[in-house]
């Protein structure tokens, strides 16, 4: 089986050396619009089976010729050119796999659906860790429940590491700025809601050395498909919450009230130029500097009801950052839930045609058990149902 990763970021490094693992994958392609870190990400996770082209995702056509004799191509990119990226894997006929689309961007990509339906192919949407893994333990902790009626997401995790600057960040930064700046969305009494930026905040306890942080609302992918998909068994909440380091979201906001963060152009000694474009290109040159000693948690509360009587569960996926090979535990739990997926796509473990979510297609216990052999934990505990008042 021929792979095709698209981005040799971050994510991409980590989706490539688990495919690259892999005793059935024969080839395996990573491309990039940087040529040479594609060649380089190459050389060093792809154990003699991968090599390395330019791409340019926007490129629809150019694209396309690359992921001809592809089987699954699992698209790395900024989330910006998904529908890029879908539109080249439909044209070459090649099932298709990403890491999310911060809500607006999933519900552009669903629209795909009759399209993909009719070539016979597969668009899995969010199969990275959240959303992905967080998709996935929703329809596990929900199984059995006759009715379901919140769903809470959490994301949590803390970095040991020590940065020179509070911008060192160790994926996209410009997902980063999206998920500080856009509105987030919530679902709520079975309505879409716009929220205040980093709204509503909760107290989560966690273990070590995350320990006891506060969340926020943010703007996130599984508000994209979650209430859809648990729309049959009446869900009437669906949220998505974060927590960022207060000195980064201080200088976030403060780049904000100044308007570097917006996308709008405003003229500039006669040429007009767009400051968030601007202060992006300055901060890709400010990735961290050392690798990050990272942990992460991934939590999801359904409550519903059983037998009639009202419950409660929790699921938890918490990763490690690792050494040798170097990888964060946010690469971790985003990349290699992806490349379990393309895998699970090539076994003929998930099947189906048309755009999908995790939480629909993908069958929670091999994939946990796949999780489990990467040292990705996964736990699940009853709660004490809230009361109705």
């Amino acid at each position: 089986m021929r792979f095709t990763v698209l981005g040799a970021g971050l994510m991409g490094r980590a989706v490539l050396h688990d495919l690259a693992n892999a005793p059935e994958t024969e080839r395996l392609l990573v491309a990039d619009f940087d040529g040479k870190r594609a060649a380089a990400v190459a050389r060093q996770f792809g154990r003699g089976k991968a090599k390395a082209e330019f791409a340019d995702v926007r490129d629809v056509r150019a694209t396309t010729r690359l992921l001809q004799d592809t089987g699954v191509v699992v698209n790395c990119t900024q989330y910006d050119w998904n529908l890029h990226a879908m539109k080249a894997a439909l044209a070459a006929r090649v099932n298709y796999l990403d890491l999310g689309g911060l809500y607006y961007m999933t519900r552009r990509q669903s629209e795909l659906d009759a399209q993909f339906r009719r070539a016979g192919l597969l668009a899995l949407i969010g199969m990275g860790g959240a959303p992905g893994v967080t998709n996935i333990m929703a329809r596990a902790a929900s199984e059995g429940m006759e009715r379901v009626e919140s769903i809470k997401v959490y994301n949590a995790g803390a970095d040991q590491q020590r940065y020179s600057t509070p911008m060192a960040y160790t994926f996209s930064i410009a997902t980063i700025l999206d998920e500080l700046t856009v509105p987030p969305v919530t679902f709520e009494d079975g309505h879409f809601r716009k929220k205040e930026l980093l709204s509503d905040p909760e107290h989560g306890k966690f273990a070590a050395p995350i320990g006891t942080i506060v969340l926020r609302n943010s703007l996130h992918s599984e508000l994209g498909t979650l209430p859809m998909s648990f729309r049959n068994l009446g869900v009437r909440e669906v949220r998505f919450k974060i927590n960022y380091a207060p000195e980064f979201v201080g200088l976030v906001r403060a780049l904000t009230t100044l308007g570097l963060t917006s996308p709008e152009a405003v003229a500039v000694n006669g040429t007009h130029v767009a400051p968030r474009a601007v202060l992006l290109s300055l901060l890709s040159r400010r990735s961290a500097e050392k690798p990050a000693r990272d942990v992460e948690a991934m939590r999801v509360v359904v409550t519903g009801k059983r037998d009639g009587c009202r419950r409660a569960v929790a699921m938890e996926a918490w990763t490690d950052y690792t050494v040798r090979p170097s990888f964060s535990a946010v690469a971790r739990d985003t990349g290699f839930p992806a490349s379990i997926a393309a895998l699970m796509i090539a076994r003929g473990q998930i099947r189906g045609t048309g755009v999908a979510a995790p939480e629909n297609i993908v069958p929670p216990k091999p994939f946990f058990r796949e999780l489990e052999k990467r040292d990705i934990r996964i736990r699940r505990w009853k709660l004490n149902p809230p009361r109705v008042h």
